[in-house]
């Protein structure tokens, strides 16, 4: 599957909602969501544009993903593949033990919207402020580019304004911010 995605850098949270209820989107949930990445020890996912992420969810649900690199210029479209785990101790310590590092932590709260074969996000990220990200899946890659310019439609209606797209995942966003402070 490839998760085809694009991230908005918002000022507030209320305009999207009014837009959200206007069209009549289906409110799903609100959770919170910690993210661990973690670094290969044997290519760096930084250069090939990789992601190994263990996903802890506020109900304790636990979901390893592994993302490809990026497809495309616009969004963060990526092929996409995710299995469930009942034990989160045993999950780090395997990753540990083969030598993945971690790199960071993605902590953020985030309210979940449906609108016919879109997934809505509004997150509050620590540290980063506020996003929302319109995604949809496709199962073909010759989708992508129509699926891509489905999801931008979806923003415009949406008031999301083009050049609030943000291309960097919130790990990069993260990582930039902890390298900028560090003395």
């Amino acid at each position: 599957m490839f998760e085809v995605e694009v991230k908005y850098r918002i000022p507030s949270h209320d305009v999207i909602k009014d837009k959200l209820k206007s069209l009549n989107a289906r409110f799903l949930e609100h959770t919170e969501e910690t993210d661990i990445y973690f670094n290969s020890p044997i290519r760096d996912f930084a250069k090939t544009d990789e992601a190994l992420r263990v996903r802890v969810y506020g109900d304790g649900t636990v979901v390893l993903t592994y993302k490809g690199p990026r497809i495309g210029s616009v969004g963060k479209t990526r092929e996409e593949l995710s299995v469930t785990v009942n034990d989160l101790d045993n999950l780090l310590e395997i990753l540990r033990r083969l030598e993945f590092k971690e790199v960071a932590r993605v902590v953020k709260r985030r309210d979940i919207y449906n609108y016919e074969n879109f997934t809505i996000y509004i997150d509050t990220v620590e540290g980063l402020g506020s996003f929302v990200e319109v995604e949809t899946m496709v199962n073909d890659k010759e989708l992508i580019n129509k699926a891509t310019e489905e999801v931008l439609q979806l923003g415009d209606r949406l008031g999301l304004k083009r050049d609030w797209i943000e291309r960097k995942t919130y790990l990069e966003l993260v990582l930039e911010k902890q390298s900028a402070n560090k003395p």
